[in-house]
């Protein structure tokens, strides 16, 4: 007796459906995209402040004031033969975040500084903090780093509510939750572009004030007094640096992460998450 053949089944049953792959994919690109924006948002290295030694030598001469570099010359000392108390005014480089602004020195170079009368301040300066020793900065850079600081954390506040949504909306096969997370990414990616927009424009004001004698009013790459250095703040160079290139990358990459949750609602209209994973 001949056995009976039997016909191969057309559908494999262990087989993954195509749409778990895409689920997958938008759940790294949403981990990348966010963790980009926040890195961005936390770091402090949005702007450079260093010092151009050409420059400064022409106005130091112009104005009679005695330089000593330090460092390497990385720092420049104020000479100041009126003060017999052993303190001092320092040229330092900076680099700056969204709302802080910190000496670019090793823990040992400021030691070294602090024997040679390197002011006892914090390293680190916090646009947050209201301080009343701090001198006054110019209108215009208040109202954008107020809105740059507005703008960054309410960019912070929808990334971590879109993850809250986001996650429950998969895990509960919520379509809706899903769409709104498409939304919020594409807030948040709204919201990072005019922190990037604002921190732009501020740079460019701060480069054509620099010829000014006082700059942008700001007491930037000075530690101590700012009487005794305001007549060099126009040899200060402002420039851009990693934190905003990484900012405007992840405003690509969330905008493509809205996109991407957005078209995973609609795949799971027709395709239940369940369904998938089956």
């Amino acid at each position: 007796m001949e056995a009976q053949t039997t016909t191969p089944q057309t559908e494999c049953e262990c087989g993954v459906h195509p749409s778990v792959f895409y689920l997958l994919a938008t759940l790294l690109l949403t981990s990348c995209s966010t963790a980009m924006l926040c890195a961005a948002i936390m770091t402090e290295h949005w702007e450079h402040v260093v010092w151009d030694h050409a420059a400064l030598a022409a106005l130091a001469n112009a104005s009679n004031t005695a330089l000593q570099w330090l460092l390497d010359e990385k720092v420049a000392k104020i000479e100041d033969t009126s003060n017999r108390k052993g303190g001092g005014t320092f040229l330092v480089p900076m680099n700056g975040g969204i709302w802080t602004m910190c000496v670019s020195l090793e823990e040992e170079e400021v030691s070294i500084l602090s024997r040679v009368g390197f002011p006892t301040q914090p390293v680190c300066t916090n646009y947050l903090a209201n301080s009343d020793d701090e001198e006054p900065r110019a209108d215009w850079q208040h109202r954008m780093q107020n809105l740059s600081i507005s703008c960054a954390l309410v960019c912070l506040i929808v990334l971590g509510s879109a993850a809250l949504v986001g996650t429950f909306g998969i895990c509960k096969h919520q379509i809706s939750a899903v769409l709104i997370t498409g939304v919020m990414y594409l807030l948040a990616g709204l919201f990072a572009m005019f922190t990037l927009m604002i921190i732009h424009f501020k740079r460019v004001q701060r480069v054509s004030a620099r010829g000014s004698s006082h700059a942008d009013g700001s007491t930037d790459g000075v530690a101590g007094s700012r009487a005794a250095a305001a007549p060099l703040l126009a040899a200060r160079d402002f420039s851009t640096a990693w934190s905003l290139e990484l900012g405007w990358a992840g405003v690509a990459l969330a905008t493509t992460t809205s996109l991407l949750w957005i078209l995973l609602s609609k795949i799971m209209r027709y395709n239940p998450i369940s369904a998938m994973l089956l």
